[in-house]
């Protein structure tokens, strides 16, 4: 298996994890649905979790290759 492959099989993992939003995350969602359409909601939810999505893969990826980088060097 090559690095992107591997790389690949570990977003598809991350990404079939729930992630928990904190209470003020919930409250704060249901005051925007309160004032919004429904279509109008669900294009700021969607875009809110792709943007926690895109950040957890990149701070994945980051940590991913200093791990590689940390092992090549030799010091694990």
């Amino acid at each position: 298996m090559n690095l992107k492959d591997l790389m690949q099989s570990e977003y598809e993992a991350m990404a079939s994890m729930e992630i928990p939003m904190p209470d003020k995350f919930t409250k704060a969602m249901d005051f925007i649905k309160a004032k919004v359409t429904k279509k109008e909601f669900m294009d700021i939810e969607s875009a809110i979790y792709e943007g926690c999505i895109s950040s957890e893969h990149k701070a994945f990826e980051q940590g991913f290759m200093r791990g590689i980088v940390v092992m090549k060097g030799g010091a694990i």
